[in-house]
């Protein structure tokens, strides 16, 4: 007997023995089992997952001398002439040369025949979806009343692309593609009973090569078994694998990216020649380098599952250590990259030049800052900034515990501080630090604080806005709660408790009220609009170049500053 491919040797030849289809096997075997047998099946589905296999399957349980029974026995006469493919009674047809209008009108005048020696006349039409809209038009009729004794089984890779008339005439059941784990142990059962030692390592390109397809990857397998010899020769490694085949590990794509991580120009290109000598082909590499960037976008997430990922437990490690040295949305440039490549590729006359020009925007996109970078480090000049401050307030600050007396000695003592008056007290220090406190915890206070005049008499404090500084308009913005707080943090911070009177101050006379030596007043025209304001539509307000955030923005771009703009929001 002439030698048979493993593809056809494996050919499934129950239901039980396809693999991951477990969703159509079981539905159909029950409805073989109910006797709910319809006249028009359509199978569909990507290339070599089972679609054929199981519409031969389904032709053995119907005309099987036992059947109709879903477990077809398989030496009946009727079962290895389905099997060889000789049974006049299950015909097969490739719909992509047999797609005209007088192809389907002589299944027409067939189809009125009786099957010879089975129960049913079983037609099988792969690729059906080539058939033309009018011989489609011509089936029509057929296949919505055909004679009993006639049964339709179509198949597709293309389902899009049958009419919508065919598509309700029939039972439709979706293959999936194989997972690899799947395929993987799949092959390694084939090698094993064929006589080849084959590591686990080389079954995880071929599997990968074959993209869920069980026909593709046991064609790579067979190439790559008539490399080896057979009982108890050499294991087929990896590297052996790989080079039959013409295609490259995982290994490649990572040092690919470790090289763009590092901005190691020149051994990324070095690369790019080492896969070329290989003989590699670039439009697939690129495919393949495309599938590692969302695996490493999806680890980068969080997603780690190998199955998801088409990846053996040793690569899916490496990769979750590379992609820490991402940020997210480089990652995502990465792919945009590559997508734009795979449409170039398809009219580059030079393939290679594509490739790399595209690999070094990759390093260029490395090199420039990323939003995330720039926002964490904004976010540490911030943060030490407002460290500085605190640190420089640390010694107000521990001056600002409350004393509680509780003795009759302390409660004595108090009584005498209280006493102390304007004479032994700097209250213009004490308010300019206290200004300096609140300057970033209570921006808003600290500006309606800051025009403000004081003045210190027998433990009252007066708080007096100058005329002609917005005064009646200040007044009734400083409110009960803000008073209750200056109150309180002057008291803490001088030992004694005051008082706190806001006054109207009807003469100019600056030399009634000092201003704080340790704050420069503000003028109002040149203040921050209050809370209520911010609902109008305000004009742009020059941003003063002393400002702490226009500096931490001046620091992590090396900028200065060029000119401030006022205008029209």
């Amino acid at each position: 007997m002439s030698y048979q491919v493993i593809a056809r040797r494996w050919r499934p030849q129950d239901f039980k023995e396809v693999v991951f289809q477990d969703h159509i096997s079981e539905t159909i075997k029950n409805s073989i089992i109910n006797n709910r047998i319809t006249h028009a099946y359509l199978f569909s589905g990507p290339r070599g997952v089972g679609k054929t296999t199981m519409a031969r399957i389904l032709a053995k349980a119907l005309n099987c001398v036992e059947g109709p029974t879903p477990e077809p026995c398989g030496v009946c006469e009727n079962c290895v002439e389905i099997k060889n493919g000789t049974s006049f009674d299950v015909i097969e047809i490739d719909g992509a040369s047999n797609n005209g209008v007088d192809d389907i009108r002589e299944l027409r005048e067939n189809v009125n025949f009786s099957p010879i020696k089975s129960k049913y006349k079983i037609y099988i039409i792969d690729e059906v979806h080539m058939v033309t809209n009018q011989a489609f038009n011509a089936l029509l009729k057929t296949l919505e009343e055909p004679p009993p004794h006639v049964i339709f089984i179509f198949a597709t890779t293309e389902f899009h692309k049958i009419p919508e008339t065919i598509l309700s005439r029939c039972q439709k059941y979706f293959f999936k593609k194989i997972p690899l784990p799947m395929v993987i142990e799949h092959l390694k059962k084939i090698a094993e009973q064929d006589g080849f030692s084959i590591s686990d390592s080389a079954l995880y390109p071929i599997a990968r090569a074959g993209e869920g397809s069980m026909r593709d990857s046991q064609s790579l397998l067979e190439q790559v078994l008539s490399f080896a010899q057979k009982d108890g020769g050499v294991e087929i490694s990896e590297h052996d694998a790989l080079s039959i085949l013409g295609i490259v590990s995982v290994d490649s794509y990572i040092s690919l990216l470790k090289n763009i991580q590092n901005l190691q120009t020149l051994e990324v290109i070095l690369e790019v020649e080492r896969v070329i000598s290989l003989g590699v082909d670039i439009v697939r590499y690129v495919a393949g380098f495309v599938d590692i960037v969302r695996s490493l976008r999806l680890v980068r997430n969080g997603v780690s599952l190998e199955e998801l990922l088409s990846l053996s437990s040793d690569e899916t490690t490496a990769l979750i250590q590379i992609s820490n040295g991402f940020e997210d949305e480089e990652i995502g440039g990465f792919f945009r990259i590559l997508a734009t490549l795979q449409s170039d590729l398809k009219f580059a006359d030079s393939e290679r030049v594509y490739f790399e020009m595209a690999l070094l925007d990759m390093i260029t996109l490395k090199q420039q800052p990323s939003i995330s970078k720039i926002i964490r480090k904004l976010e540490n000049e911030s943060s030490q900034i407002s460290s500085d401050a605190n640190n420089s307030l640390s010694p107000t600050n521990q001056k600002e515990q409350k004393f509680i007396p509780s003795t009759e000695n302390e409660k004595e003592n108090l009584k005498k501080k209280n006493d102390i008056t304007v004479s032994n007290i700097d209250i213009n220090k004490v308010w300019g630090d206290f200004l300096i406190s609140i300057k970033m915890k209570k921006s808003y206070l600290h500006f309606k604080l800051a025009p403000i005049q004081i003045k210190f008499e027998d433990n009252c404090l007066y708080l007096s806005y100058p005329s002609g500084k917005g005064h009646d308009y200040y007044g009734k913005i400083l409110d009960s709660d803000s008073i209750d707080f200056i109150k309180e943090e002057i008291s803490n911070r001088i030992g004694i408790q005051i008082q706190l009177r806001v006054e109207k101050n009807e003469v100019q006379n600056e030399n009634n009220f000092e201003f704080s030596k340790n704050e420069k007043q503000n003028d109002i025209s040149e203040a921050p609009l209050p809370d209520d304001s911010y609902f109008k539509k305000p004009k742009n307000e020059i941003v003063k170049e002393s400002h702490p955030m226009v500096e931490i923005v001046k620091k992590v771009f090396h900028g200065e500053i060029v000119e401030n703009k006022q205008g029209e929001l």
